[in-house]
C-alpha cells in the first residue's frame, strides 16, 4: 500500500522529462518583455526629470514592451494547440508569465510615472505617497487573485483563457491594456508625430491621463476580480458575425490605430470596457425581469396562486 503513494508524484516527475519549446519560448519572450518594461520605467526614474524627453521616451519604450507582450501571450496557447504540446508546464508557466507582465509591470511603470510628476507643482496629484503604493498594491493583488481563479475554475491544466468565447472579469491582459493605454496617451504629449492628438485633445489632458492613474489601477484591478463578462476580442471578431455599422466602426477604429496608435488604441480600450459593462447590465437587467423580487405590490403565493398544484390533505409528520 505505502509503495502506491508516491505514484503520482513519479507521473509529475515524468511529465517534466520533456517540455514544449517553442510555445514555452514564446511564454518566455512575454516574461522578458515584462521585466524590460519594469527596467525601462526604472531607467526612466534615474534620469529624475519627466520634462526630459529621454524619460517620456523610456516611458513609452516600456508601455510598448508591454504591448508586444500581449502578441506573445497570443500566441502561445495557439502554438501549443496547434502543434500538439499542450502541458500543465506550459499553462503554469503562462500563469506565471502573466502576473509579472500584466500584473506587476503596468502596475511598476504606472506608479513610477506618478512619482515622476510628484515634483511638478501644477499635477494635482493625491496628497499622499501612500496612496499611489496602495493603488498599485490592489492592482497586482487583484491580477494574482484572478489567475489563480482562473487555473481553479478551468479544472484542466491544459486550457488557457483563449479557449473561452467570453471571459468572467476583466482578463489580465486586457487590465494591462488599460492602463498602458494612458500611459501612452500621455506620452504622446511629446511625441512629434502626434499631432492630431496634440490638436484635439487640451494640453492639460495628458496631466490629466496621470492623475486618474490610481484610480484606474483600482478599478481595473476590481474589475479582473469581477464577474463582469467580458467578451474574448478575437473570438468575437472572427467566430461571430457582425452588423454593417460595427463593421464600419472597427474600419474607423483600425484606421485611427494606424494614423496614431496612442490616442486610437485608448479609444479601443473605453469601447471595450464599455462593451463589457454594458453586457453585464443588460444580463442583470434580464435576470431581473425573469425573476422579480417579491415587493409590497407582488400578492404572496399561495393556494390561489397555484391552480395546477395538488393539495395533499394528509397531515404532517413530525
Amino acid at each position: 500500500m505505502n509503495a502506491s503513494r508516491p505514484r503520482p508524484r513519479r507521473r509529475r516527475l515524468r511529465d517534466l522529462r520533456s517540455v514544449p519549446v517553442l510555445p514555452s519560448l514564446i511564454t518566455l519572450g512575454n516574461l522578458f518583455l515584462g521585466f524590460l518594461a519594469m527596467a525601462k520605467a526604472a531607467d526612466a526614474v534615474r534620469i529624475g526629470d519627466i520634462g526630459e524627453p529621454a524619460a517620456v521616451q523610456l516611458i513609452e519604450t516600456a508601455t510598448l514592451c508591454i504591448f508586444l507582450a500581449m502578441v506573445f501571450d497570443a500566441l502561445d496557447g495557439r502554438v501549443a494547440r496547434m502543434t500538439g504540446q499542450t502541458s500543465a508546464f506550459g499553462a503554469q508557466l503562462d500563469s506565471l508569465a502573466d502576473v509579472v507582465t500584466f500584473g506587476c509591470a503596468p502596475a511598476f511603470v504606472a506608479l513610477q510615472l506618478v512619482k515622476l510628476h510628484e515634483a511638478v507643482p501644477f499635477a494635482k496629484l493625491p496628497p499622499h505617497p501612500k496612496i499611489y503604493y496602495f493603488c498599485a498594491a490592489v492592482y497586482v493583488l487583484c491580477a494574482a487573485m484572478r489567475l489563480a481563479r482562473f487555473n481553479v475554475e478551468s479544472n484542466a491544466p491544459v486550457l488557457t483563457e483563449d479557449d473561452h468565447s467570453e471571459f468572467r472579469g476583466l482578463p489580465s491582459p486586457g487590465a494591462a491594456a488599460v492602463i498602458s493605454a494612458m500611459l501612452a496617451f500621455f506620452c504622446s504629449s511629446q511625441d512629434e508625430g502626434a499631432q492630431i492628438t496634440q490638436w484635439l485633445v487640451p494640453d492639460d489632458a495628458h496631466l490629466a491621463a496621470v492623475r486618474a492613474l490610481p484610480a484606474a489601477l483600482v478599478l481595473a484591478g476590481l474589475l479582473m476580480v469581477s464577474r463582469v463578462p467580458f467578451p474574448h476580442v478575437f473570438h468575437a471578431l472572427v467566430a461571430r458575425r457582425h452588423s454593417f455599422p460595427f463593421l464600419a466602426s472597427m474600419v474607423v477604429l483600425i484606421g485611427l490605430v494606424l494614423l496614431e496608435w496612442q490616442l486610437g488604441l485608448l479609444i479601443a480600450v473605453v469601447a471595450y470596457l464599455a462593451w463589457g459593462i454594458a453586457r453585464g447590465v443588460k444580463r442583470s437587467l434580464v435576470k431581473h425581469d425573469e425573476h422579480p423580487p417579491d415587493g409590497p405590490g407582488t400578492p404572496s403565493i399561495g393556494v390561489g396562486s397555484l391552480p395546477a398544484a395538488r393539495i395533499d390533505a394528509t397531515p404532517f409528520r413530525n
